[in-house]
């Protein structure tokens, strides 16, 4: 994006109640409309970063989901397609104790790339997935906008931060991402105008 539309003051870093894994699909971690960097911007201490691979994930992200394990969940909203794997979903909201915080895997990518990486990563398979309800999802569009149920990866983790009750930290992430949009979108017609 252009200087002029630096977003930056607009980061206020806090904490997290939930910890983040952001896989991203190798062909999104450049693009300057990418959402899922948000996150890290807002809960840095709370966020960890690893690209994708079907085959190869990194050692550091195998040992990190180790040190996870019964305490994870991948969020992956089409709860149809990971029936037809026999994939477990959770039905119960995860929640995290005093002790550690429950730790989510966000897809980064495209609706088509994370699909990708959720069936094709045979190392992620042993790992519940929790799908944000479709009664949460409209009721969180009724009270900040209208589309057509296609969301960023921002706004699908500040929907999942507010069904577990994280209002305050839904709310950061959901205005952070609207202010991100909006500056995308006025550097583009900056640029685009005649």
């Amino acid at each position: 994006m252009s200087k002029d539309a630096c977003f930056c003051h607009l980061r206020n870093t806090g904490v997290s109640p939930v910890e983040f894994i952001l896989l991203f699909h190798r062909d999104e971690i450049h693009k300057p409309t990418n959402s899922g960097r948000l996150i890290a911007d807002l809960f840095p201490e709370d966020t960890k970063a690893y690209i994708w691979s079907r085959t190869e994930p990194s050692t550091p992200l195998l040992e990190h989901l180790s040190k996870v394990q019964g305490n994870c969940t991948v969020l992956f909203p089409n709860t149809d397609t990971a029936k037809a794997q026999e994939r477990e979903l959770r039905s119960v909201t995860p929640s995290s104790s005093a002790i550690q915080k429950h730790t989510f895997i966000i897809l980064d990518g495209t609706w088509k790339q994370a699909s990708k990486m959720f069936h094709q990563s045979e190392w992620l398979k042993h790992i519940p997935h929790f799908e944000v309800s479709s009664e949460a999802k409209r009721s969180f569009l009724v009270r900040h906008s209208s589309h057509k149920m296609q969301f960023a990866t921002a706004e699908v983790t500040a929907m999942l931060l507010d069904t577990l009750g994280h209002l305050e930290q839904s709310q950061q992430l959901l205005h952070y991402y609207q202010a991100f949009n909006k500056r995308c979108l006025d550097s583009r017609r900056r640029y685009e105008a005649p």
